[in-house]
């Protein structure tokens, strides 16, 4: 998985001489502690893709959040959620329905056995052994896609949380001036994100 890159190049000189910052400055220090947020949410996001647990987008969410709060140069903070959005989205299926509840367990067999008291049938108990591996897949089936469902939903819920945030990033340290605004068209150029992500976020932009 590529790392998320949000924080911004350093330039260690220029031609007036040595006038670069240390690490030590509170300009290196968010530079570095920025750098360290990049490759702790990148390892949230490839643990994610191993196993699909929800809690690691959480934790990167909460990682982009704190990150973002002690960052004092605003550009890099909008880097830095672009690069977030950008992996979220890939990790968000565009063809979710959120009308398709998924049903619980499976139908039963004709033949089925002991019913427990939540619907379903112990397949151990249906004597038939076609219908017993029939009941047995249609109930992994089942189990996959409420596991697919609730995990869609959350990153929703995520995605939900991170526009509100990166909205009071906006609206707390943009105006609508010619100058802000170019800002933001060009980080926005430049991001990873996607077309319709792209346009949710230009929305955000100061009038």
């Amino acid at each position: 998985m590529t790392i998320l890159r949000c924080s911004a190049v350093m330039f260690l000189g220029s031609l007036a001489g040595p006038a670069y910052l240390s690490v030590a400055s509170p300009q290196g220090q968010a530079a570095t502690a920025m750098h360290d947020t990049d490759q702790r949410v990148a390892e949230k996001f490839a643990g994610f893709k191993k196993e699909p647990d929800v809690s690691l987008i959480y934790q990167a969410l909460d990682l982009v959040e704190l990150a973002v709060r002690e960052t004092p140069q605003r550009a890099r903070a909008v880097s830095c959620w672009l690069e977030f959005f950008a992996a979220l989205d890939r990790n968000i299926d565009p063809h979710w329905d959120p009308k398709a509840v998924p049903a619980k367990g499976a139908k039963l067999p004709p033949d089925h056995g002991v019913v427990f008291p939540s619907g379903e049938v112990d397949p151990s108990t249906i004597p038939d052994p076609v219908e017993r591996a029939r009941y047995v897949e249609a109930l992994k089936t089942s189990e996959d896609y409420a596991r697919q469902y609730s995990i869609q939903l959350q990153l929703r819920r995520i995605d939900e949380r991170a526009m509100r945030s990166f909205e009071r990033l906006i609206g707390d340290t943009y105006t609508s001036s010619k100058q802000d605004r170019r800002e933001l068209d060009e980080l926005l150029s430049a991001s990873p994100v996607g077309e319709s992500r792209n346009q949710h976020l230009r929305a955000l932009m100061p009038k």
